[in-house]
């Protein structure tokens, strides 16, 4: 099976961010980021023992689970 090719932004491949990092940006702890991961509920890759995030996927990710009013 084929895999799509990687999508690359004009000034290089999406720089792969850290468990802390997505906590931040989902203003929710690390623990519970890494729990998710572990669980298949949010995009992440898995790097060896290492686990990384890419800001785009998870700001894509976090706007399709949007409920309520005006979405």
């Amino acid at each position: 099976m084929n895999d799509p090719p990687l999508q690359v932004q004009a000034s290089g491949p999406a720089r792969l961010i850290d468990a802390g990092e997505a906590a931040e940006i989902l203003a929710v702890s690390r623990e519970w980021v890494l729990a998710q991961a572990r669980a298949g509920r949010i995009p992440h890759v898995r790097l060896g023992r290492y686990v990384r995030f890419e800001r785009n996927e998870l700001e894509t990710w976090w706007r399709r689970r949007r409920r309520g009013p005006g979405v």
